[in-house]
């Protein structure tokens, strides 16, 4: 199961790149995703949030809150049931909201672990003005 939650972070974190938990103390390093995001180039993957050989992995989207608890899920269409890790999106820090789609994450032969797909929040008002994220 650790094995699941770790890749979960691991995608949730580095994948997307776009998970803007700010916990104390913090460094600009989240603010500076959201800089490298808006002006359309690649994502950071900052050390401590994205890289699982550090001992800090994930650290502040655990200390804020953000990744909760896994729950049983039985997804729609043909995939498999598994597990779903939750993400609070209600805690003040998070930017993003889930776009209703959810991902398998886990390695072929292994019990499904599920994630939700997300996307930018609109109401964010930094991405109101973001040139990349502009429709």
């Amino acid at each position: 199961m650790k094995r699941f939650v770790t890749r979960a972070l691991i995608v949730v974190a580095a994948t997307l790149g776009i998970v803007f938990a700010q916990v104390a103390p913090a460094s600009a390093t989240v603010h500076e995703i959201v800089a490298q995001w808006c002006s359309g180039h690649d994502p950071l993957g900052p050390p401590g949030i994205s890289d699982d050989t550090k001992r800090n992995f994930a650290q502040p989207l655990n200390a804020s809150g953000f990744i909760g608890d896994t729950v049983p899920f039985d997804p729609p269409g043909d995939q498999p049931a598994g597990l779903l890790i939750q993400f609070n999106y209600g805690n003040p820090n998070v930017k993003v909201v889930p776009t209703g789609a959810v991902v398998n994450i886990s390695e072929p032969g292994e019990p499904p672990v599920y994630i939700d797909v997300i996307q930018p929040d609109p109401a964010f008002p930094a991405f109101q003005k973001c040139p990349a994220l502009a429709g």
